[in-house]
């Protein structure tokens, strides 16, 4: 820890003295011009290549204004800044009104939870038609979903997995771990012979890399719940859906097997991003979402409205940011031409 403050805090005292020393040696109005043209290059080379070692980290650090929480800081940065200044007018006062209204909402349940569940429409109406309880008569389905003739069940398994260090007893499980005891179930209940697991290395560890890559860990879980190592394929390379695609169609076709329809199993907030993404690359996607937030509003027992629900918290600030984050990431996959025609 000690380390990794002196290394923050040695970066922002050579970030000042470069600052100040372009100030001194090019205008203001130039050096603005040369901040405008870095910002687009990095939006344009993070647009083409995300996942390029240098723009990456840029980019995680310039879309934090595009969440409710870096949002709301820098409109409170603003504004203090604007209360500071004074003068006529003075805006400072809004900004922090208007970071306060952001944080707020973003943070209650009662409004993140309504926001998770306009997310999670695709993932219930799949539920809904495969179990037959609908809210109202059920909408028809534009294909069969084909459970029994699948070729492999695909699990999505990026973050539902703490690093396995030494001193841990066992491998744990994030809240996305429902991912893994599903895939499981799924291929106890004979539902495909195979199971891919797709989970690429964890960049923020140092280290060995077969021993960083996610997919070994999920791959161990798995074994644990019952599925054995041969019917267990890695793909250590899907930190994006658009890699994990391309690189399971790779695998089913060196199995013979990329005409057979695919079991996904995501969480119900992305279940149509990487459905629409894997169809996409020429696949054949049954949907099989978990990790839901919302309850069906006919099902037994229900979530019933509570004081808490207008309470801020973080969970729903978390909750909010999630959202965000795949609306945006969608934006961006279709941007790319990375979405199949719906096909849910």
């Amino acid at each position: 820890m000690f380390l990794l403050i002196t290394r923050i805090l040695l970066w922002l005292l050579i970030g000042i003295l470069l600052y100040n020393l372009l100030v001194r040696l090019i205008p203001r109005r130039w050096l603005a011009i040369v901040g405008a043209v870095l910002l687009l290059s990095i939006i344009i080379v993070n647009f083409v290549e995300p996942n390029t070692t240098v723009v990456s980290p840029a980019w995680s650090i310039i879309s934090i204004l595009l969440r409710p929480l870096g949002l709301s800081l820098f409109l409170l940065f603003l504004g203090v800044i604007r209360i500071k200044k004074g003068g006529i007018s003075n805006p400072g006062p809004g900004l922090i009104w208007a970071a306060f209204i952001i944080l707020l909402f973003s943070s209650l349940p009662v409004f993140a939870y309504s926001l998770a569940q306009a997310a999670e429409q695709e993932a219930i109406r799949v539920e809904q038609q495969r179990t037959e309880i609908c809210e109202a008569e059920c909408p028809t389905p534009l294909r069969p979903l084909r459970v029994q003739s699948a070729g492999a069940i695909v699990l999505l398994g990026q973050e539902t997995t703490e690093p396995y260090l030494p001193y841990r007893t066992q491998i744990q499980l994030t809240e996305k771990g429902n991912r893994i005891l599903y895939a499981a179930q799924l291929y106890q209940q004979g539902s495909a012979p195979l199971v891919i697991v797709s989970a690429g290395p964890r960049n923020d560890l140092e280290g060995p890399r077969e021993r960083r890559i996610e997919a070994n860990d999920v791959a161990t879980v798995l074994q644990r719940f019952g599925v054995p190592r041969s019917r267990i394929e890695i793909e250590p390379t899907g930190v994006d859906l658009r890699t994990a695609a391309v690189q399971v169609r790779e695998i089913l076709t060196r199995r013979g097997l990329a005409d057979e329809p695919v079991i996904l199993v995501t969480s119900a907030i992305n279940i149509r991003r990487a459905t629409l993404t894997f169809a996409n690359a020429g696949l054949e996607i049954i949907p099989r979402p978990t990790d839901f937030y919302t309850f069906q509003r006919l099902a037994t027992p229900k979530r019933r409205l509570d004081v808490a629900d207008f309470v801020p918290s973080v969970k729903a600030l978390k909750v909010t940011t999630q959202v965000i984050d795949e609306y945006l990431a969608s934006v961006y996959y279709f941007l790319r031409g990375w979405l199949a025609p719906s096909i849910l």
